[in-house]
C-alpha cells in the first residue's frame, strides 16, 4: 500500500494578492449544494455549514464570517460576525424566509492567519416551497384531485394547456405526487432523467410525499404539454401478500399535480390534475416492485408528451377522480419530500474522498455507477447468462434486435445453481429459489425496429449478480448490456483500506450492501418478496452507514416515518412502514428510534436532531418501561432475540437479549437529556438505569459458574457492553470466560446480529484487540471471511446467514446489511476516529508486536463537516522500528483533535514521541504538551488543523 499522502481536493493555499480562497462545500439545511441542481429548502430558518480551505500553516481557526442573502428586490447582510462557528450557522436574521421565493446566498470568512477576508463564495441559488403545502392543497379541494382509473391500468396521463404571451414568466413551480411511482415529462422531455422510483415509500395514509420542480425555463408562452407515467410501486396490493401485513385499500396508481405560473406583471395561472386530463395504458402492461415489468413496446408512443400529439391507435379516456392516499381524518399529511431522491447511474453517488488505494479486480464505487458484465455464457441454446461480477441493486439496459411481436424474458438472481451431485458438473444456470415469491422477471415485446431497440425498466428494481435472458433471436454479447446502480442519492464520505485483504473485502461488501439497501428508507434486502424497513437492521448499521456515506437527510426522513407509526402509548413496530412484525417492537428493533437519533447527533454534532425527536424517543422508552413494569427483565417481551447465530449454535437467553436493548436505550436517553439540558430527565433516567443494571446482573448472572445466563458468548458480550452492569469484582472473570469460549471454538464467534455488533468494539476496548483482529481475519466457518472464502460462492455483499450455501431458500439473502455493523469498527477502532461534540478523537487500537503482521498498515479518510480527516499508520519494520508506530494524521482547518497513542502491548511504557521528526515527549523530559495517563499508559496530544507525522517508541 502506498504511503504517499492523499492529494487534497482543495490544495493547501498560500495567502497572496488574489486573497484567501473562499470556504467550500457549503451546506444549507444539511443539503450539499454543489450536488443539487434545484435546491429546495423546506424550512423558514435554515442553517449553513461550510469548510475552510486547507492551509500550509497549522492550527488555523476561523475568526469571523459574513453572510449575504438576496431575494426579489431585497438584500440582507449579516455584516462581520466574530465567531469560529462554521457548522449549523443560522443564515437569516430574526426574519423567516418567505415561502415560494427564489434566494441567492454567499459567504466569506476571516481566519487566524490574516485580518484579510477570504474571497466570497459564488452566489448559491436556492428556493423555498410552500411551507404549508398540505393546507394549500386542501384549500384547492374543489379544483385539484387525485386522478387515475379503476377500469384500466391508466399509467400515462397527459394534458396540454396554453400560456399567455402577454408577460414573461417569472416562475413556474410544480408539485407532483404519483403513487406508487411516477415520472414527469414536460414538452417532450423528462424533467430529471436519473431520478427514479419517486416518491419515497411511506405509510401513505399518514404521510404522502410530493416533489417540487422548478419549470421556469421549461414552460413557454403558447401551448405546452405535461405527461406523467405512473407505476404501482409500494401502493400496489401485490407487494402486501402474506406473510406481509395486508393493505386492502392500496392501488391502483393515481396522480396529484399542481403547476403554478407567475408572470412578471404579477398575473398568475394554475394547472391542476382534474378530469380535463386524458389517460391510457401505455407500453408498460404491468409493473411490480417484486415481480418486474411486462412491457409491450408496440404500444409505445414516443411523442406522447409533446404538444400536438395525436394518437389514432390508442384510446385516451377521461380519468376518474380517485380517493387520496392520505387519511385526512387520521391527521394524515401531504408533505414535501425533503431528502435526495433515488437515482440511477452516475448521478446517484458523489465523492468527498479520494480513493487511490481501493482494491483492484472488483467493482468499485468509483466506476461511474454503471456496471458492465464480466462474462456471458450460453448454458443452453437460446439462453444467455451474464455475470456482473458484483451483487448489485438496480436493473439493466439491453440492446435488442428482432422481429415485431417477439417476446424476450429477463430473470435476475444472486447465485448460480450448484453442480449436479451425480456428475459434479455445473451448467451455469441461475438459482432463484431464495427469491421466494418474487419473480424478479422483466418481459419485453419488441416493436421490430430494424436499427434495434433499447429496453430499460422504469418501475421495478432488482437485487442480483446474474441475469439470464431467454428468447433473444440474436446472440448477445457483454456490449449489449449495461446495468445502472440504483440507490438513494448520497455522497461517499469514508474510505478505509489496509494490508489485510480480508478486512478490505469486508469493507467492500459493507459499502455495496449499504448502498443497495438505501432505497428512500433502510431496507433489509433488495431481492426477495420482502425489502422492508426492518428496524433492527437500521439500528445495527446506522453508525457504519454514517461513517461511509452522507445520509443525514435519508435518516431524518426515516425518523419521521417512525413517528408516523408510533402509537399513543409510545410503542413502535418492528418494520416501518408496518408490513412485517407488529407492535410492540422487539427492544432490539425498536431501538432504531433512539439509536438513529443519537448517531445522527454524534456524526453531525447537531443538537436540533435530539431536540426534534426527544419526545418520540422518551415516549418509546416509556412504552417499553410499561411492559417491563409487568414482567421485569426476567420476562421482558421479545420477538427475535439475537437473530441468526451460526448453526449449530443455539440462541442465548432471549430475555437477556431483550433487556440489553432496553438498558441500551435508557442509557441513550440519559445521554440525550444531558446533551439538551433536560436535567430532571437526566437525574430520573440515570437512577432508573442503575436500578435496571442491578436487576440485570441479579437476574441473569449465574454466580455458581461465574458467567451470564447459559455461558454463551452473546450473553457475556451484551452484559459487558452495557455500562455499569457487570460488577468490577466479576468483570475480568466474565471477560475471560468469553475469551476462552472463542478460543475453544477455534477463534470463532457464535453470535447473532445483536451481539456481533457489540463484540468487536468490546474486545478492542478491553485489552483483546489481538483477538478481535484474529476473529475478523478468519476465513473458516463461521466468519465474515468465510463468505468469500468457501467452495461455493464469492460474496460481494453481506450474507443474511453465516452458512448461506448450506441453508435452504426460505430466508437466505446474499445482500443483507444487518451484519454490516462491523464497518463502524473499522473507522472507530482500527483507524480510531471518533467524535466528542466538536472534538475529533483519533486513537487507533494497536496489535501486539507478535500479531502486528495481521494489520501492518491502514489508511483511512473521513470527510467531516469541518473537512477531511486522514489517518494512516504503519508498523512495518521497513518503514519504522520494532516496538514503534509511524502515524500520519491530517486535521481540517477550524477543527480540534486529540491524538491518542495506545501501548503496543500490555505493560509497555512510552519512551519517545516525535512530531515531524522532532522529539515532543520522552521518558526523560516529559513535555506538558503530551498528557501521560499513568493508569492506562495512554499518551494524548491535543492538536489543531494541519498535517502531522508522529513516531512513538515503546519498551
Amino acid at each position: 500500500m502506498s504511503w504517499a499522502y492523499l492529494t487534497l481536493i482543495f490544495s493547501a493555499v498560500i495567502i497572496n494578492a488574489q486573497g484567501i480562497p473562499p470556504p467550500f462545500d457549503v451546506r444549507i439545511d444539511h443539503y450539499k449544494v454543489e450536488t443539487i441542481k434545484d435546491l429546495v429548502i423546506n424550512t423558514p430558518r435554515p442553517r449553513l455549514s461550510w469548510k475552510l480551505p486547507s492551509f500550509t500553516e497549522r492550527n488555523v481557526q476561523q475568526t469571523a464570517y459574513q453572510i449575504q442573502l438576496r431575494f426579489e428586490t431585497d438584500e440582507w447582510d449579516s455584516g462581520r460576525i466574530d465567531s469560529s462557528r462554521s457548522i449549523h450557522v443560522p443564515c437569516t436574521d430574526k426574519n423567516d424566509l418567505k415561502p415560494s421565493t427564489n434566494y441567492q446566498i454567499r459567504l466569506r470568512i476571516w481566519t487566524t492567519l490574516s485580518n484579510q477576508a477570504s474571497l466570497w463564495t459564488e452566489w448559491i441559488q436556492f428556493r423555498t416551497p410552500l411551507f404549508n403545502l398540505h393546507e394549500y392543497i386542501m384549500q384547492l379541494n374543489d379544483q385539484v384531485n387525485w386522478i387515475g382509473s379503476t377500469q384500466i391500468y391508466m399509467n400515462e396521463l397527459r394534458k396540454e394547456f396554453n400560456v399567455s404571451s402577454d408577460s414573461p414568466i417569472r416562475t413556474a413551480t410544480a408539485y407532483v405526487s404519483g403513487i406508487g411511482y411516477y415520472e414527469l415529462y414536460v414538452n417532450g422531455n423528462s424533467t430529471d432523467l436519473s431520478r427514479k422510483l419517486d416518491p419515497g415509500w411511506t405509510t401513505y395514509e399518514k404521510r404522502t410525499l410530493l416533489v417540487s420542480y422548478d419549470l421556469t425555463t421549461t414552460i413557454k408562452a403558447g401551448m405546452n404539454a405535461v405527461g406523467v407515467k405512473l407505476g404501482n410501486g409500494w401502493y400496489s396490493q401485490e407487494q402486501y401478500v402474506p406473510p406481509s401485513a395486508s393493505e386492502p385499500n392500496y392501488g391502483p396508481p393515481r396522480l396529484l399535480f399542481v403547476l403554478h405560473i407567475i408572470f412578471e406583471n404579477s398575473d398568475d395561472m394554475a394547472i391542476y390534475s382534474d378530469q380535463t386530463w386524458k389517460g391510457r395504458q401505455g407500453s408498460i402492461v404491468h409493473d411490480s416492485v417484486y415481480n418486474g415489468e411486462i412491457v409491450d413496446n408496440r404500444y409505445d408512443r414516443p411523442s406522447w408528451t409533446q404538444v400536438g400529439f395525436n394518437d389514432s391507435l390508442s384510446l385516451w379516456i377521461t380519468p376518474e377522480i380517485m380517493p387520496p392516499p392520505v387519511n385526512i381524518t387520521a391527521n394524515g399529511q401531504m408533505t414535501l419530500q425533503d431528502m435526495p431522491p433515488i437515482r440511477a447511474g452516475p448521478d446517484a453517488l458523489h465523492f468527498e474522498i479520494e480513493n487511490p488505494s481501493e482494491m483492484k479486480n472488483s467493482a468499485r464505487l468509483h466506476d461511474g455507477g454503471i456496471l458492465k458484465p464480466i462474462s456471458v455464457s450460453t448454458p443452453v441454446l437460446g439462453v444467455h447468462t451474464f455475470d456482473m461480477g458484483q451483487n448489485m441493486v438496480g436493473w439493466c439496459r439491453f440492446h435488442f434486435r428482432g422481429p415485431r411481436g417477439l417476446g424476450i424474458y429477463i430473470r435476475h438472481a444472486e447465485i448460480l445453481a450448484q453442480p449436479v451431485v451425480s456428475t459434479h458438473q455445473a451448467y451455469g444456470s441461475i438459482d432463484t429459489q431464495n427469491l421466494r415469491g418474487a419473480t424478479q422477471t422483466d418481459s419485453y415485446i419488441l416493436r421490430g425496429d430494424p436499427n434495434g431497440e433499447i429496453y430499460e425498466p422504469r418501475f421495478t428494481v432488482h437485487g442480483f449478480r446474474f441475469i439470464t435472458v431467454f428468447g433473444s433471436p440474436n446472440s448477445l454479447s457483454v456490449n449489449d448490456v449495461e446495468c445502472p446502480v440504483v440507490h438513494s442519492e448520497t455522497t461517499v464520505k469514508g474510505h478505509f483500506v489496509s494490508t489485510n485483504p480480508i478486512i478490505n473485502q469486508i469493507q467492500h461488501n459493507v459499502q455495496w450492501g449499504q448502498l443497495g439497501n438505501s432505497m428512500s428508507l433502510p431496507t433489509d434486502c433488495p431481492q426477495r418478496d420482502e425489502r422492508k424497513g426492518w428496524m433492527g437492521d437500521a439500528a445495527l448499521t446506522v453508525n457504519e452507514a454514517l461513517y461511509n456515506f452522507d445520509l443525514i437527510k435519508f435518516y431524518l426522513n426515516f425518523l419521521n416515518l417512525i413517528g408516523d407509526i408510533q402509537l399513543r402509548d409510545g410503542s413502535i413496530a418492528d418494520t416501518v412502514p408496518v408490513t412485517f412484525g407488529g407492535y410492540p417492537a422487539d427492544p432490539n428493533w425498536g431501538t432504531a428510534l433512539p439509536t438513529i437519533t443519537w448517531q445522527l447527533y454524534r456524526h453531525y454534532n447537531d443538537l436540533s436532531i435530539i431536540r426534534d425527536h426527544y419526545s418520540y424517543v422518551r415516549a418509546y422508552v416509556e412504552s417499553v418501561r410499561g411492559g417491563y413494569n409487568k414482567t421485569g427483565l426476567a420476562r421482558l417481551a421479545y420477538h427475535y432475540g439475537d437473530w441468526v447465530p451460526p448453526p449449530p449454535q443455539p440462541m442465548t437467553n432471549v430475555y437477556l437479549i431483550a433487556s440489553y436493548g432496553f438498558l441500551h436505550d435508557v442509557s441513550l436517553l440519559v445521554n440525550m437529556s444531558q446533551a439538551i439540558g433536560f436535567t430532571n430527565d437526566t437525574q430520573a433516567y440515570s437512577a432508573f438505569y442503575l436500578q435496571l443494571a442491578e436487576e440485570f446482573h441479579r437476574v441473569f448472572f449465574t454466580a455458581s459458574a461465574g458467567y451470564y445466563a447459559d455461558g454463551m458468548q452473546a450473553a457475556q458480550i451484551l452484559a459487558l457492553a452495557l455500562p455499569n452492569v457487570v460488577p468490577v469484582n466479576v468483570r475480568d472473570s466474565v471477560l475471560q470466560h468469553l475469551i476462552q469460549d472463542i478460543n475453544n471454538k477455534g477463534n470463532h464467534a457464535s453470535t447473532g446480529i445483536v451481539s456481533t455488533a457489540a463484540l468487536y468494539p468490546l474486545l478492542s476496548d478491553n485489552g483483546q484487540h489481538d483477538l478481535a483482529i484474529e476473529l475478523i481475519s478468519t476465513v473458516t466457518y463461521p466468519s465474515y471471511g468465510y463468505m468469500f472464502n468457501n467452495p461455493y460462492e464469492n460474496a460481494t455483499t453481506m450474507w443474511e446467514l453465516w452458512d448461506a450455501p448450506m441453508e435452504g431458500p426460505g430466508m437466505n439473502s446474499r445482500n443483507h446489511h444487518m451484519f454490516s455493523s462491523i464497518g463502524a469498527w473499522f473507522y472507530s477502532h482500527l483507524a480510531g476516529i471518533d467524535f466528542q461534540s466538536d472534538l475529533i478523537l483519533i486513537q487507533p487500537r494497536m496489535l501486539s508486536e507478535n500479531k502486528k503482521h495481521l494489520l501492518t498498515k491502514i489508511d483511512c479518510q473521513l470527510s467531516t463537516l469541518y473537512g477531511l480527516v486522514h489517518v494512516s499508520y504503519t508498523r512495518d519494520e521497513s518503514d519504522t522500528f520494532a516496538n514503534s508506530i509511524l502515524l500520519r494524521v491530517s486535521i481540517p482547518s477550524n477543527a480540534q483533535a486529540q491524538v491518542i497513542f495506545e501501548p503496543l502491548y500490555p505493560g509497555a511504557r512510552c519512551v519517545t514521541i516525535t512530531e515531524n521528526h522532532e522529539v515532543i515527549w520522552s521518558i526523560d523530559t516529559k513535555d506538558n504538551s503530551v498528557y501521560h495517563d499513568v493508569n492506562t499508559g495512554l499518551m494524548t496530544r491535543q492538536v489543531g488543523s494541519g498535517d502531522y507525522e508522529y513516531q512513538a517508541f515503546w519498551e
